[in-house]
């Protein structure tokens, strides 16, 4: 008797692709379902839930649990709260802000390269870029932003335990021994956390002294840019990050013209179903080029959301205009991190170090 085993069915899926499938569905229903639902629901700020959702989704191998949950939805009002009455305290005084908002980043940066939960990081720095911002154009837009901010956080959560019901993850023992999560030492975290935050502070400076619409884009843009990038990566990787930004703004404006064809929310659906599953099949098949797509499917979002809904106190710009903000932010980015790239690298360890410099 042979002892080979029978040949896979035709069309039949591995265990690893199969694996893979499940999660580009979970990423592309999950999003599209936050779409779908705040603009069924004629919500400001349209893209908070789905990029809230596209966060965890990419992050998160396993579902939160309810008690992880609760702590997102505690977090959200904790951070906003912390931010809108530093902001109330410090608004007429824009040097000691900055200062307050830089130690909020600094931090945030810091915990993110210790291994801290990416959103644990992530959801203090938007409201720390955001409203701000968005309290000199509109003190009524700040508080407006944060009850959506938090709007946004439950829908996100409920479109993950949804996206994960009905395409779930595999359980721990098919995944066998989780990879933790990248640490960096304190010295070099800290070096890191000091050097993003240097980054992104004359940005965030300038637009809370002369604020416009245009500032969350960039910070967004920015703020994203920083926490992707890794010194390791070397120059063509950093390059390749904004060729993410300009790959996700063409997309967001080609599926923003094409829904003003048909302006229904069933077309809607379908279209961004359809963006979604091509950006989410990229991300989890690429492998050490997953960044590059995570970048293009956020400014993706990002821009789509804005072109439906613009933020409060905003009266909206072109896509064109917008698009451009996007790549002159990711340039900004990588041409200050190219700046300070020597003093990064030399906290790595000798291979990442020879791996940098190609």
């Amino acid at each position: 008797m042979s002892t080979e085993p029978a040949a896979a069915p035709p069309g039949a899926i591995g265990p690893r692709a199969g694996r893979a499938r499940r999660a580009a569905l979970r990423l592309a229903f999950g999003v599209t379902g936050c779409f779908a639902l705040v603009e069924a629901l004629e919500w400001d700020a349209t893209f908070l839930a789905p990029l809230l959702a596209a966060q965890m989704l990419v992050k998160l191998q396993r579902p939160p649990s309810l008690r992880q949950g609760i702590t997102m939805l505690v977090l959200i009002g904790l951070s906003t709260g912390v931010v809108l009455l530093t902001t109330a305290a410090f608004i007429r005084d824009p040097a000691v802000l900055v200062l307050a908002l830089a130690l909020v980043n600094y931090l945030a940066f810091y915990a993110h390269r210790r291994g801290a939960p990416d959103l644990a990081t992530f959801l203090p720095q938007i409201a720390a870029v955001t409203l701000p911002v968005i309290a000199v154009l509109s003190p009524d837009g700040a508080g407006k932003f944060s009850a959506a901010l938090l709007s946004a956080g439950l829908v996100a959560l409920l479109a993950v335990w949804a996206a994960h019901a009905v395409f779930p993850a595999p359980s721990a023992a098919e995944m066998g021994a989780a990879a933790g999560g990248q640490r960096t030492d304190p010295v070099a975290a800290a070096r890191h956390a000091l050097l993003d935050t240097l980054v992104l502070l004359p940005v965030l400076a300038w637009f809370i002294l002369d604020a416009s619409e245009v500032a969350v884009v960039v910070l967004i843009v920015i703020l994203t840019l920083l926490r992707q990038h890794d010194a390791g990566q070397g120059q063509r990787a950093a390059l390749g990050l904004i060729l993410g930004n300009l790959i996700g703004g063409l997309a967001a404006a080609f599926v923003y013209n094409l829904i003003l064809l048909s302006n229904t929310l069933a077309f809607f659906v379908a279209v961004c179903l359809a963006a979604s599953l091509m950006f989410a099949s990229r991300i989890v098949t690429s492998g050490d080029r997953a960044p590059v797509y995570v970048i293009a499917f956020a400014t993706f979002i990002l821009l789509l959301g804005l072109g439906l809904t613009p933020l409060p106190g905003g009266s909206g710009e072109a896509f064109v205009s917008r698009l451009l903000n996007v790549l002159l932010a990711s340039a900004y980015a990588i041409g200050a991190l190219s700046l300070v790239e020597r003093w990064r690298i030399q906290s790595l360890p000798d291979p990442l170090v020879r791996a940098g410099a190609r």
